[in-house]
């Protein structure tokens, strides 16, 4: 049952990616005599990511919350292991902030002052995605030599 309302919840939504990718790229242009072409659902596209992003933030949430409480059931150092793994990924967000700045940038376009907290905030997530895309490199690499040194 679990697999088959999975199933239809991923063809509902590429269903509505599809509606909004064609709607974003056939629906024209707000003003098409502008110095930068802006299509009319723009923010429409914008808010299905959103949306797409806060689903994946919550999957990820609930997915290692229930993995611990499993690993608490059957084993009490894989419980242990699960929590340090979520520990470090808190570490190195809070590194990531504290390395970040809050200088403006200027955009081509924005007339509008973005905030400090807001800039650190976007330093910190780059920050944390460079990091962790290191990370998995250097696991894809050395990951398979230590497993045939074992």
């Amino acid at each position: 049952m679990e697999n088959k309302i999975s199933k239809i919840a991923m063809w509902v939504l590429f269903g509505v990616t599809i509606i909004v990718a064609a709607l974003y790229f056939l629906g024209g242009n707000v003003d098409d005599s502008a110095e930068y072409v802006e299509p009319v659902f723009t923010n429409a596209l914008m808010m299905l990511m959103y949306v797409f992003v806060g689903i994946a933030a919550l999957l990820v949430v609930v997915a290692a919350c229930a993995n611990i409480a499993l690993d608490f059931k059957k084993d009490k150092k894989s419980a242990v292991k699960s929590i340090a793994g979520v520990g470090v990924l808190f570490l190195i967000m809070v590194i990531s902030y504290l390395c970040s700045s809050g200088a403006a940038v200027n955009v081509l376009g924005l007339e509008e002052e973005v905030s400090v907290g807001t800039l650190k905030m976007v330093d910190m997530e780059l920050f944390t995605i460079y990091t962790l895309l290191v990370v998995a490199f250097l696991l894809m690499i050395f990951g398979n030599f230590a497993k045939k040194l074992k």
